[in-house]
């Protein structure tokens, strides 16, 4: 085209980055919380699900997730008639669902397993009991020890599973007929 290359690109950069950013926050949010959830229920079936379904996240591939994920949106159609969610196509609305929820699985799941861990080990630390014992309120405890100690981890995680997030981007893209960077990269390749 005789459009200049800053024009095209940028529509695919922000769209890329956009779905790439919501999937790390939500990743990041609800991994944080989930980890955080395993360590005070640690001992009980809680901890040990949250554990196997951190693993079966990391171990799973986004094209499989992506397209299970499809699949079963289709086939609840078929069933029952009623369209949940678009299973492909460009929106700022449901459509960053399907997509969101495959670049999440990874982030999600690095972050509850070690975040799970984390929290587990500050919380029995020698500062966090005398804390405790000296009678500190908890709301204290928790801003002032446990939180500040377990984001280093937290923060080192989001930014490893950054970079899974972003060689799984051009599949997620072309599955879901997203039009950003990856989807745009791959369709090069292909001419």
């Amino acid at each position: 085209t005789s459009q200049p290359l800053a024009n095209l690109l940028g529509g695919f950069v922000v769209r890329s980055l956009a779905l790439l950013g919501l999937a790390m926050a939500l990743g990041g949010l609800i991994g944080t919380t989930l980890g955080l959830l395993g360590a005070l229920w640690r001992g009980k079936g809680v901890s040990l699900a949250l554990i196997l379904c951190s693993i079966v996240g990391i171990s799973a591939p986004s094209f499989l997730l992506g397209m299970l994920l499809q699949f079963f949106e289709i086939l609840f159609y078929r069933s029952t008639g009623i369209s949940l969610l678009p299973v492909g196509g460009f929106g700022w609305d449901e459509h960053l669902v399907l997509p969101v929820l495959v670049l999440m699985a990874r982030p999600l799941a690095q972050v509850a397993r070690l975040s799970h861990a984390e929290f587990t080990t500050i919380l029995t630390e020698d500062y966090v009991r005398t804390a405790r014992a000296k009678g500190v309120p908890e709301r204290r405890i928790w801003i002032r020890h446990v939180l500040p100690n377990a984001a280093i981890t937290i923060l080192t995680a989001m930014g490893t599973s950054l970079r899974f997030s972003l060689s799984s981007l051009p599949v997620v893209e072309f599955l879901f007929g997203w039009p950003g960077m990856g989807r745009a990269m791959l369709e090069m390749l292909r001419t």
